[in-house]
C-alpha cells in the first residue's frame, strides 16, 4: 500500500468519525478537530497528501474554511465545531473546487434535514399527526410529539427558549467530503 492510500484511509476514517459523532450527539469535539489537523499536517509533511494539495494551498484552504464559515457562527447559524471542522477540511482538500463542493453538499443535506424537521413539526400539530400518535407504538409516537411538550411545564417561560436539537452541519459536510474522497480514490476509467 502506498503512503497516499494510507493517508486517504486516515482521512476517510476521520471524516466518518466526525459524521457519526455530529449526527449522534450534535457536537464536534475539539480533540477530533485537533486529530484531523494533526493528521492533515502529517500527510502534508510526508509528501504523500492524498488529494495532491501543496502546503500553501492547504494553508489557504484552512484559512478560507475558517473565514468563510465564521460569519455563520457569529450569526448563530452554526456551531464553533462546524467552523473548526470546515477549516480542517480546507487543510485536507485545499483551496479548491472540492472545498466548495463540500460546503455546498453539506448545505444541501442540512437543508433537507431542516425541511424534514419542519415537516415533522407540522405533522405533529396536525390532526393526522395526533391520530398517528394515538395509534403508533409509544417509542414512535414520542418522536412525533411536539418538541418540548414534555420537557417544560405548562406556562413555564423563564429565560430564552432554547432549540431542542440543532442541525449537524459538520456531519453533513463530512458526508460530502467522504463522497469526494471516495471519488479521488477511484482510478480514472
Amino acid at each position: 500500500m502506498e503512503w497516499a492510500s494510507l493517508w486517504l484511509c486516515v482521512c476517510i476514517t476521520w471524516l466518518a468519525t466526525i459524521a457519526v459523532m455530529d449526527l449522534r450527539i450534535r457536537r464536534v469535539r475539539n480533540w477530533m478537530v485537533l486529530l484531523g489537523l494533526a493528521t492533515g499536517a502529517a500527510a502534508l509533511a510526508s509528501g504523500a497528501q492524498p488529494f495532491q494539495v501543496s502546503a500553501w494551498n492547504a494553508l489557504a484552504g484552512l484559512l478560507a474554511g475558517f473565514v468563510v464559515l465564521l460569519p455563520f457562527y457569529a450569526l448563530r447559524w452554526m456551531g464553533a465545531g462546524d467552523v473548526k471542522f470546515g477549516a480542517v477540511a480546507g487543510l485536507w482538500f485545499g483551496l479548491s473546487f472540492d472545498l466548495l463542493l463540500i460546503w455546498t453538499g453539506g448545505s444541501l443535506l442540512a437543508g433537507l434535514h431542516g425541511l424534514l424537521v419542519l415537516s415533522l413539526r407540522h405533522l405533529s400539530h396536525s390532526p393526522t399527526g395526533l391520530w398517528l400518535q394515538a395509534r403508533l407504538p409509544l417509542a414512535w409516537a414520542a418522536r412525533l410529539a411536539p418538541l418540548g411538550a414534555a420537557s417544560q411545564p405548562a406556562g413555564a417561560t423563564d429565560g430564552p427558549r432554547q432549540p431542542q436539537r440543532s442541525i449537524p452541519y459538520a456531519g453533513y459536510m463530512a458526508i460530502a467530503a467522504i463522497a469526494l474522497a471516495w471519488r479521488h480514490s477511484q482510478p480514472l476509467a
